[in-house]
């Protein structure tokens, strides 16, 4: 059977609107809340690790505030006693700037990536270019283009692979295309654990609220009737309680999972392959 640990690191935390996660109107005038930033870490209990998302180089954010409690993702790993350089798979949910920034720290990953997202994105950069650092225009917002310059380094090293659907990175891993829901090839995974599967959802779903309720958050760049069905898919893998649910950016992520802090770093420990030491 395969089976995987699966740790997820709060690598900065913002803070914004709870409609702009939850949705709106439903959750609409009620203030805000703080926002985990988060990268993954995947491990079998044959020692094969897999990396999901890089966040970003800098604290800055779309918004203009600066990021609370940021450590950089290469930083992150070896305050949890792992070196960057021995990365050899990175998985990128989608090219938004706080999961696909800061590529540079792992120069030993091979990189999956949904063709369709890197492609429809180059054709935004293509079209609305003109002025593609400012994050006054919508395209941009969460876009950040010197990511793509980092990925395409990489690419000239045969270190990136295109993905067109449903993927199996290793073993018990596999990436589920959802096309146009969040972005326009964005990617959810499918984690086979002792305790039944994991839908480690990127930003296919921001909150636990959004599956429960099927309701869209209020931000997003693709097609929310999408991204409704994609709900039902992960519920389908996570179970109705969503017990085995990992949102991108709820921060009831600590208190619905086992979680804990090491070096300064907020984690959870959501599932833990036999044999493998407990962080927390």
């Amino acid at each position: 059977m395969n089976d995987w640990s699966i740790w997820s690191f709060r690598y900065a935390t913002g803070r914004l609107p709870i409609d702009f996660l939850s949705g709106s109107p439903i959750r609409s005038n009620q203030g805000t809340q703080p926002v985990p930033m988060i990268v993954s870490l995947l491990q079998s209990k044959d020692g094969e690790r897999v990396l999901v998302d890089t966040g970003f180089a800098t604290g800055e954010s779309m918004t203009g505030r600066k990021f609370d409690d940021f450590v950089p993702s290469d930083e992150l790993l070896r305050r949890v006693g792992h070196d960057p350089a021995d990365i050899r798979k990175l998985v990128l949910t989608h090219m938004h700037f706080d999961h696909a920034g800061h590529l540079d720290a792992f120069p030993n990953a091979r990189i999956y990536l949904q063709r369709y997202e890197y492609e429809s994105w180059k054709d935004v950069i293509a079209e609305f270019g003109g002025t593609p650092q400012s994050k006054d225009h919508w395209a941009f917002s969460s876009l950040n283009v010197p990511d793509f310059e980092a990925l395409e380094r990489a690419m000239a090293q045969g270190r990136v692979q295109l993905l067109d659907g449903d993927f199996e990175v290793a073993p018990g891993i596999t990436c589920r295309l959802a096309r146009d829901t969040h972005t326009f090839g964005s990617q959810w995974l499918e984690i086979q654990t002792r305790r039944g599967p994991y839908a480690l959802a990127g930003d296919c779903c921001y909150t636990f609220q959004n599956v429960e309720r099927m309701w869209p958050p209020g931000y997003t760049q693709g097609n929310t009737f999408n991204m409704i069905r994609e709900f039902k898919k992960m519920k389908a893998v996570a179970g109705d309680d969503l017990k085995r649910l990992i949102p991108g950016h709820d921060i009831e992520l600590f208190t619905r999972h086992p979680s804990g802090e090491t070096a300064g770093i907020a984690f959870i420990e959501a599932a833990l392959a036999e044999g493998h030491a407990s962080l927390l």
